[in-house]
């Protein structure tokens, strides 16, 4: 049987933001073109061919203008996937963090990206 593919992108989550006000809680980085990015990840045909799935987990960071400015993975199955998710980060876009007087800071978010083969 023929392997096919999918990519099932799992809700952000907002670990933490870089500037909270003591006076309240900062609002938290915000996806703008997640679902158009992450449809557009390529499963590895090494990984496929091995038969390799799971999450790969990722930490960025955003700054004030909504970019991605740096990354840390905190989880992978395999350098393959890890590096398919890498490609795409710079393509990525957020509404960045806002502290409690609106004003932009800088923001972490974690992204779960799932690979999974079906058949």
């Amino acid at each position: 049987m023929k392997k096919i593919f999918s990519i099932v992108a799992l809700a952000f989550f907002v670990l933490n933001t870089f500037a909270t006000p003591s006076n309240g809680e900062a609002e938290n980085p915000k996806p703008t073109n997640y679902k158009e990015i992450i449809s557009n990840i390529e499963y590895p045909e090494s990984s496929k061919a091995k038969g390799i799935e799971g999450q790969v987990l990722v930490m960025l960071k955003i700054d004030k203008a909504g970019k991605v400015i740096n990354h840390r993975f905190e989880d992978y199955p395999c350098t393959d996937l890890r590096d398919a998710v890498k490609d795409i980060l710079k393509d990525l876009k957020f509404e960045p963090a806002k502290n409690s007087k609106g004003e932009s800071v800088v923001g972490f978010i974690a992204v779960p990206v799932n690979f999974k083969l079906t058949i």
